[in-house]
């Protein structure tokens, strides 16, 4: 039978043992339950970056689209001293530049000849522009090579007159003296053979006109 020492002894220890058993098994759950409560808020800001992004990219790809009214602007705008007018049976396109440009060349081929002889001038550069033997714009026929010897010598002059504007308007109406000639010489000056062995059609002033 035991003393009463002896229970106290045993109880003390029973009890001893029970509170560590009970800090063993509360106090670990206690202390990690916040935890997961702190690292909640984590996740939802990553979650809102996306859709930011998303509606960045898409205001990006829309902007492009703003400028193609302004391009168009300018299009019209860049050719609107550009107009072609539409000769010879619908074959030749001449600008305002290109009747500027020919009213120098008949300016310096022909300023001391009659006014017909200036008109025939201009329609000599149309008739090469028609022809598929010649360049198909009236720049290009007056600056082929060995064209024209105004051309050929630097001395087309950046001079034109009333006159040779009439002469190269009346042109391009559709006025043509030479009856389709396409080569136009002073015979007291030409030094080619074979300009001379050309089929001739018409004599105005002091040139012969050649088909």
């Amino acid at each position: 039978m035991m003393t009463r020492e002896a229970r106290m002894r045993f109880f003390f220890w029973t009890n001893s043992f029970g509170l560590m058993l009970l800090c063993l098994f509360v106090t670990p759950t206690s202390a990690s339950a916040p935890h997961p409560k702190e690292a909640t808020p984590a996740p939802a800001e990553k979650s809102y970056a996306a859709p930011i992004s998303v509606a960045k990219v898409e205001t990006t790809k829309a902007k492009p689209n703003i400028p193609d009214s302004t391009v168009k602007r300018q299009s019209v705008s860049a050719s609107r001293d550009q107009r072609p007018r539409v000769i010879r049976n619908g074959k030749v396109k001449v600008s305002e530049r290109d009747m500027e440009l020919l009213a120098r060349l008949v300016y310096a081929e022909g300023r001391g000849e009659p006014y017909e002889g200036q008109v025939a001038i201009a329609a000599v550069v149309l008739n090469r522009v028609a022809s598929s033997q010649f360049p198909k714009t009236v720049r290009d026929v007056i600056f082929a090579p060995n064209a024209f010897s105004p051309v050929r010598d630097g001395n087309l002059s950046h001079k034109s007159n009333e006159s040779t504007h009439r002469a190269v308007q009346d042109a391009v109406n559709g006025m043509d003296p030479t009856n389709g000639s396409l080569y136009f010489f002073n015979p007291n000056t030409a030094t080619s053979d074979w300009i001379f062995s050309r089929p001739q059609t018409v004599v105005i002033g002091n040139h012969t006109f050649a088909k």
